[in-house]
């Protein structure tokens, strides 16, 4: 397996970090980085009334033309990446976001966006996440790292989404220097009889340097433990199954993937 197309989804050309983030992950391949810019178009809606009806088509043309602005700057940003790089764009009304979006992200081998915070991100990642059968990376605004995937952290459980994502991660984690499996609060049972040691061993068959770590969560919620562990050992990704428990339930009551995907300060690469 490797990452020979890599698609950066990008909702503004302010996501220069996206590009970075797409560059080294398709530098672990020699891969192709393709940017798909998505842009938002407003809905018209009966209640608006005659009035709004009159300004509609320039309200459609600003938004256009602003899109447009914003294509430049990235085709600028693609051409100093990649000189044989491409730019598509996905204009949208934010309910057909995530639908869009997985059908781009179903034809390369793995997806980067911006951590999600606005409704459209959400959706785009989402979209991509639930509809395309990739993996996501995700990447926190404000990174701006020379690295990633060279010190990995896999947040281990024994369940479907989480072997997914340590399978969908194997061009980094083979290429890695050091791959930490971590446990929480294991118990011999699911995880084996020595928690993380299947999987790590099972790795490392494959070539990688994994150690394994089963630590106490000390009253800390799951997602806060795995990010202290995270900047502990230095790591400059996290790999992790996303949404475990179903999507209605995490939106609900919240969960490890919603908190991870808006407020993790570290890339993080999710499969489902």
């Amino acid at each position: 397996m490797s990452y020979h197309d890599v698609l950066a989804i990008l909702l503004s050309a302010q996501e220069e970090q996206v590009l970075r983030a797409a560059e080294l992950t398709a530098g672990k391949t020699v891969g192709r980085v393709t940017a798909l810019h998505v842009f938002e178009m407003p809905m018209l809606a009966v209640s608006d009334g005659a009035g709004a009806t009159v300004v509609w088509p320039q309200i459609l043309e600003q938004t256009r033309t602003d899109a447009l602005a914003e294509q430049k700057k990235i085709r600028l940003q693609l051409k100093a990446l990649e000189p044989n790089s491409e730019l598509r764009t996905l204009e949208t009304p934010r309910a057909l976001a995530g639908e869009g979006v997985g059908q781009q992200a179903m034809h390369a081998d793995i997806a980067v966006m911006q951590a999600p915070r606005s409704d459209l991100s959400i959706a785009a990642f989402e979209g991509a996440l639930f509809n395309s059968g990739r993996p996501v990376i995700l990447t926190p605004p404000s990174w701006r790292g020379d690295s990633l995937g060279e010190n990995i952290l896999i947040a281990w459980k024994p369940t479907r989404e989480a072997a997914r994502a340590v399978a969908d991660a194997a061009p980094f984690i083979n290429a890695a220097k050091n791959v930490t499996v971590l446990c929480i609060d294991a118990m011999p049972g699911p995880y084996g009889q020595r928690p993380g040691h299947d999987i790590a061993t099972h790795l490392a068959r494959d070539g990688a340097h994994v150690d394994v770590r089963n630590v106490s969560g000390q009253g800390r919620f799951p997602e806060t433990a795995i990010i202290d562990e995270a900047r502990a050992l230095g790591a400059d990704l996290i790999v992790i199954g996303g949404y475990g428990h179903g999507r209605l339930r995490e939106f609900v009551l919240g969960g490890v993937t919603r908190s991870l995907s808006r407020d993790c300060p570290i890339p993080i690469l999710m499969s489902h």
